[in-house]
């Protein structure tokens, strides 16, 4: 066996010194692509401390990664990230894909609400998927999260809140962080500890290739002390708790937007339940109503009311006191929203469901000769309802759901 030619130590030298260079020089094309794509993000300003590059790992870690919102009034940051690690999935390459996952050690993220869009942040109005494109060089098959905490705070109620989520594990996968899911679903199993008590666990299976919201979920909450969100449930509903604990078992199923399954939720062991003097249950059911039919409205119809103040009054000081009344506070909303007047002479009457179906209502017949007396001339009401008027005393309109009754109104 002949010794190496000087060509051979050549060409293993000339190796050496190219892999000294890349090992080198890799950290600072690295780091700037960061520093870039952060740069970019027109709503969160980003920053970081270092980046750190494993050639032989195919990976590199993001240290200190922190979001906070540009020309805000947010006095916490959005994100929190002591370390993020991006690594090539080395079984796709050996498939010949470029793959890549992402673990979040220890993140924390801060939801606020606050009476301005500028004292509220969270994830809506940013693509992620773009960020996701920009900081790391290949497609993200999986995230994970490690020991994270989410917090939901207001600081500007009395008493201020922050509630939070710790302990948080939780996995993703095939994640689309470009373009869309050609096949599968994506998955997600998550767990955590709320406040410090009980625990929550959750799984979806989030099926991307269809029009309308696609899923299949299970949610369980477990042993829950509802003293700990005593500044949420003051804030947001003016009850005050003392002992007691709460639980919750969930599954839902969606296809194209129609939604079915059950909430099984329990209270055990509550010491007191506390309403200031101004508040009743019928209050508490108006506002419960108002949620349902924004929520609506921004589900079906496509609105944005996330940053709108709403308030509903009853001419002459009234109280609605059925859910008859749903189907005309819709309407009213979408009026003031699109800047569009109600029809003449046009009365609206209907209860509407969580999915957005218009359900029949009491007493129609009589609501109808009102109305006629009144000088109403058109009714658009629950299809239900019109099919079983006898001899009406105004035109009729029915409809099935929230899209129609819109339709009927505004078209």
């Amino acid at each position: 066996m002949g010794r190496p030619s000087w060509r051979a130590w050549g060409a293993l030298c000339s190796s050496v010194v190219a892999l000294c260079i890349i090992r080198a020089y890799l950290p600072v094309v690295v780091e700037r692509r960061v520093a870039a794509a952060l740069a970019r993000n027109e709503r969160y300003a980003g920053s970081f401390d270092d980046v750190d590059v494993s050639v032989l790992r195919l990976s590199y870690t993001i240290e200190n990664l922190r979001l906070v919102k540009r020309n805000g009034r947010v006095p916490v940051p959005f994100v929190i990230a002591p370390r993020v690690v991006y690594a090539l999935d080395k079984g796709a390459l050996l498939r010949g894909g470029l793959l890549g996952t992402i673990a979040f050690s220890s993140p924390a993220v801060n939801l606020v609400d606050g009476p301005t869009p500028e004292d509220r942040q969270g994830p809506t109005g940013v693509d992620w998927r773009i960020t996701l494109r920009r900081l790391f060089p290949t497609s993200v098959n999986r995230i994970e999260i490690r020991d994270g905490t989410l917090h939901f705070r207001n600081f500007h109620t009395k008493p201020a809140v922050d509630v939070y989520l710790g302990h948080i594990e939780l996995g993703a996968s095939n994640v689309p962080s470009r373009g869309p899911v050609t096949y599968g679903t994506i998955d997600l199993h998550g767990r955590g500890v709320p406040m410090n008590t009980g625990t929550v666990e959750a799984w979806f299976q989030l099926m991307p290739n269809t029009r309308r919201p696609s899923f299949d979920g299970k949610l369980l909450l477990e042993h829950v002390r509802l003293a700990e969100w005593n500044s949420l449930l003051r804030a947001y509903a003016g009850l005050d708790v003392e002992g007691g604990t709460s639980g919750l078992d969930s599954a839902l199923e969606s296809r194209n937007g129609q939604m079915e399954g059950y909430v099984n939720a329990s209270v055990a062991d509550m010491d007191a339940l506390k309403f200031p003097h101004e508040l009743s249950v019928q209050s508490i059911s108006e506002s419960l109503r108002g949620t349902l039919l924004t929520a609506v409205l921004e589900r079906k119809q496509g609105f944005v009311l996330a940053d709108k103040d709403i308030y509903v009054s009853v001419a002459g000081g009234g109280a609605l006191a059925e859910p008859a009344g749903d189907l005309a506070i819709a309407a009213a909303l979408v009026s003031s929203l699109r800047d569009l007047p109600l029809p003449a002479g046009t009365l609206v009457l209907g209860e509407v469901g969580l999915a957005g179906e218009v359900r029949a209502v009491g007493q129609v017949d009589q609501r109808l000769a009102e109305a006629a007396q009144l000088g109403f001339s058109r009714c658009v009401l629950p299809e239900g309802n019109r099919a079983r008027a006898a001899s009406p005393p105004l035109e009729l309109c029915g409809v099935a759901n929230v899209g129609q009754a819109m339709d009927a109104l505004f078209a």
